[in-house]
């Protein structure tokens, strides 16, 4: 079964724009090396401070390997100056998805 990490940052205000770019283009790089990620979603909440990541992949195995790579590392370390508060990284079964062509 498929698993699903989605990956909640709460960010500082004066550092929305930064976190967002810093995400877009780690999904990005991440999603091109890595051929067990399905799909990438970044989505944010301005007002609320949240940028949260989420990411569809083969298994429960999979996921766990990308926590430790040093693309994912690296954007961890780049980004965790400007959060309010430890991320929250939760990992949920695929249980169904609808994709209109």
């Amino acid at each position: 079964m498929s698993t699903v990490i989605e990956y909640t940052m709460f960010v500082k205000p004066e550092a929305f724009n930064e976190v967002m770019k810093a995400y877009v283009e780690f999904a990005d790089a991440f999603g091109v090396e890595n051929p067990s990620e399905d799909l990438i979603l970044v989505t944010g909440d301005r007002d609320g401070g949240v940028v949260r990541g989420i990411g569809i992949f083969e298994d429960d195995m999979e996921a766990e390997i990308a926590v430790d790579e040093s693309i994912f590392v690296r954007f961890r370390e780049r980004i965790a100056p400007h959060l309010t508060e430890e991320p929250i990284r939760e990992a949920l079964d695929l249980v169904h998805i609808f994709v209109k062509d």
